[in-house]
C-alpha cells in the first residue's frame, strides 16, 4: 500500500541520520487537501532525541530521502516541522490495481489477528415485539460485528434472552388473562395494571389455547409452562422473524434461565471469592438517590468493583437472598470469558448507561475486558410530526412496522446517519423517497450508475473493463485522482472503524465518495465522457468505474445493504 511505502522511505532517511526509525510517527492525510496527500510529524517526534530544532531536523530528513521509484512528487516543511508530502500521480494510478486484485476482499485485513471476540446485541426481553430502539441497537451491533470480521477478528454474535425474572411471570399472567377473555366459559382472570397490554398478547393466548393450554387451571400451577410457551412463541414468531426481515443474524441465543438452572452465578462468585474480590458489607443508599432494591442497610455480599473504577462496590444478592440483576450479568459475562472470548463487546440502549462502570469493573475483576457501545433514542417523524403509534404494541412503534414502511435498506442506513451516542431523528417520509435527497437512494443509485456505464460499454462497444497498467496513466483529471485516493482509503477506514467500534464511519465514507463521483460524472459528461472515441481514456475510465463499483458494493455489504445494478434515475439523464 502507498502509506507503507512512504513510511519505509521516511524511516530509511531517518536511519541515515543515525536516529531511531520512530515507527510511531504519524502519517495521515492533512486536514486540507491542498497541503498534500500525507503529513508526517517525524521531526516533532524525534526532536528531543536529535536535540535539534524540528524544522531543521525536517530538512535533514528531506535531504536524506532516497526515492528511486519516484513515489514523491513534492515534500515541504510546514508549521513547527511537519512534512507535507504529495505523491506522484502514477503512484495512485498503479495502486488502483489493488482493488482489481482483491475484488470482494478489498477492505479486509488481518489487523485483529484472529482474536476471539463476542458481540452481544439486541438482547431484548422476550415479552413483546422489537421496537425501533431495538432496531438501532441491532444495526449497530450487526455492522460492528461485520467490521470486526473484515478487520480479521474471529467474531461470535450472541443474543442474551432475558427469560428469567419478574417480567416473564408478568407476561405469563397477561397471556392467561387474555386466554380467559377468549374462553368465556372459564372464570375470568383480569389484566393487572402492570400486565402487558399489546394486541400481540392475544395472539400468544390464541396460540397457547390452540396448543392445548387450559385457562381454567390456577395460575400458580401452570405459570412455568405458560412462561416457557409465551417466551418461546414471542422469540420465534416476533423477535427472530423481525431480525430475519431486517437481515440480522446471530450465532447463538443464550438463555438467562440457563444461568440459573446451571448455577452459573455460584461459579462466578467462587472465582471472585478465590481472588479476594468479594466481601460482606453494609451499603448505604447512593448519594443523592432514593434507596432501591440493591441498597438496603443490611449486610450483603458484594463484588469489590470499586477497585476497578466503579464508584462503589456492588451487591450480588438482594436483602431477601435472591440474586440481583447485576449478579445475573456477572454470571453471564463470566460464562463468556469461560468460553474463551478475549474481547467482549456489548451494545446497550441509553437506559443502561448507568450500568457501564459496574459491569466493566466486574469483568475486569474476573480477568477480562469489556467494551460497551451505548446508543441513544430514535425519534420517528413524518412530515415533521411524530410517527403514529402501533396498536399492535400498545405504546410504541414496532421495528416490523418501520421495516414495512421504510424498508430494511433505508432503515439500516438511517440508523447509522449519526454516531450511536447521538439521538437520531428518523424521517420516515424521507426514507420512502426515490430521489437523491434520500441518502440511501443517493448511494445505491451511484452503484447502479456505475453498473449502467459498464453495461453500456459492453452492449454498445463490446468493451469490458480490465486492468491495464499503461492505460490507467490516462487518468489525469483532478477528480479522477481524487476518486482513486478515496477508494484506496477504504481498507484503512474499515480497520480504524472496527477498532473504534464506529460503524457510522462507513456511511459517512459512502456519502462523501458518492458525492465526489456524482460531481465528477456531472461535470464531465459532455466533455470528458467515460465511453468515448479515445480508446485509451475509455479503458482507463472503465477501470476506474469498475473499481468504484466494487468498493461501493463492499462497503454496502458491510452495512448489510443491497447494491442494486439497475435503478430508475431520479430524473431523465444520459448514462456515460
Amino acid at each position: 500500500m502507498v502509506k507503507e511505502k512512504l513510511r519505509a522511505i521516511l524511516g530509511a532517511a531517518i536511519g541515515r541520520l543515525g536516529l531511531p526509525e520512530a515507527r510511531e510517527f504519524q502519517l495521515e492525510p492533512p486536514r486540507q487537501a491542498e497541503h498534500g496527500d500525507f503529513a508526517a510529524n517525524a521531526a516533532l517526534v524525534l526532536q528531543k532525541i536529535a536535540k535539534a530544532n524540528p524544522r531543521k531536523l525536517a530538512q535533514e530528513i528531506i535531504d536524506r530521502i532516497e526515492d528511486p521509484e519516484g513515489i514523491i512528487e513534492r515534500i515541504e516543511i510546514a508549521g513547527p516541522g511537519f512534512l507535507n508530502i504529495r505523491l506522484a500521480r502514477q503512484v495512485w494510478q498503479s495502486e488502483l490495481e489493488t482493488i482489481w486484485r482483491e475484488r470482494e476482499r478489498f477492505g479486509r485485513s488481518d489487523a485483529g489477528k484472529g482474536t476471539r471476540t463476542m458481540v452481544e446485541f439486541v438482547s431484548a426481553n422476550p415479552t413483546g415485539p422489537l421496537h425501533v430502539g431495538h432496531g438501532r441497537g441491532a444495526v449497530i451491533g450487526d455492522v460492528v460485528a461485520n467490521l470486526l470480521e473484515w478487520a480479521g477478528y474471529s467474531v461470535y454474535r450472541e443474543f442474551y434472552i432475558n427469560d428469567a425474572g419478574g417480567q416473564v411471570w408478568r407476561l405469563a399472567h397477561s397471556v392467561l388473562a387474555r386466554a380467559t377473555e377468549l374462553r368465556p366459559e372459564v372464570k375470568r382472570v383480569p389484566l393487572d395494571a402492570e400486565d402487558y397490554q399489546g394486541e400481540y398478547v392475544r395472539e400468544v393466548a390464541e396460540a397457547w389455547l390452540a396448543a392445548g393450554g387450559d385457562p381454567a387451571r390456577p395460575f400458580e400451577e401452570i405459570r412455568e409452562s405458560l412462561r416457557k410457551f409465551a417466551t418461546d412463541w414471542i422469540l420465534q414468531n416476533l423477535i427472530k422473524e423481525d431480525l430475519r426481515l431486517f437481515g440480522i443474524r446471530f450465532d447463538h441465543f443464550f438463555s438467562e434461565k440457563r444461568l440459573h438452572d446451571e448455577h452459573a452465578l455460584e461459579a462466578a462468585v467462587r472465582l471472585l471469592d478465590e481472588k479476594g474480590l468479594t466481601a460482606v458489607e453494609v451499603l448505604p443508599p447512593p448519594k443523592g438517590q432514593e434507596p432501591d432494591e440493591e441498597y438496603v442497610e443490611k449486610p450483603l455480599k458484594v463484588v469489590k468493583t470499586s477497585r476497578f473504577g466503579d464508584d462503589r462496590d456492588r451487591p450480588l444478592y438482594k436483602s431477601n437472598g435472591e440474586p440481583t440483576y447485576f449478579a445475573a450479568d456477572v454470571a453471564y459475562h463470566f460464562d463468556k470469558l469461560s468460553r474463551g472470548y478475549r474481547r467482549l463487546i456489548d451494545v446497550w440502549g441509553a437506559d443502561h448507561a448507568g450500568y457501564v462502570a459496574r459491569m466493566k469493573a466486574a469483568v475486569k475483576a474476573m480477568g477480562g475486558e469489556l467494551e460497551i457501545i451505548i446508543f441513544q433514542l430514535v425519534n420517528l417523524l413524518k412530515d415533521g410530526q411524530p410517527f403514529r403509534m402501533s396498536k399492535r404494541a400498545a405504546n410504541f412503534v414496532t421495528l416490523r412496522e418501520l421495516l414495512e414502511v421504510a424498508g430494511p435498506d433505508a432503515t439500516r442506513v438511517f440508523f447509522l446517519l449519526r454516531r450511536g451516542d447521538m439521538a437520531l431523528d428518523f424521517d420516515v417520509g424521507l426514507a420512502q423517497r426515490r430521489d437523491n435527497d434520500n441518502p440511501v437512494f443517493y448511494v445505491q443509485y451511484g452503484h447502479a450508475r456505475c453498473a449502467a456505464i459498464l453495461r453500456k460499454a459492453k452492449e454498445e462497444k463490446g468493451i469490458e473493463p480490465r486492468w491495464d497498467k499503461e492505460a490507467v496513466a490516462a487518468l489525469q483529471l483532478p477528480e479522477e485522482i481524487d476518486l482513486i485516493k478515496r477508494l484506496l482509503q477504504f481498507p484503512e477506514l474499515v480497520a480504524h472503524a472496527a477498532q473504534a467500534l464506529e460503524p457510522h464511519r462507513i456511511v459517512f465514507y459512502l456519502q462523501e465518495t458518492i458525492a465526489a463521483f456524482h460531481g465528477y460524472y456531472t461535470k464531465y459528461k459532455r466533455t470528458e465522457r467515460v465511453i468515448s472515441d479515445d480508446a485509451r481514456k475509455t479503458a482507463a475510465r472503465l477501470s476506474l468505474i469498475w473499481a468504484l463499483q466494487r468498493t461501493l458494493a463492499n462497503a454496502l455489504a458491510l452495512l448489510g445493504v443491497s447494491a442494486p445494478e439497475r435503478m430508475e434515475a431520479p430524473e431523465a439523464e444520459e448514462v456515460a
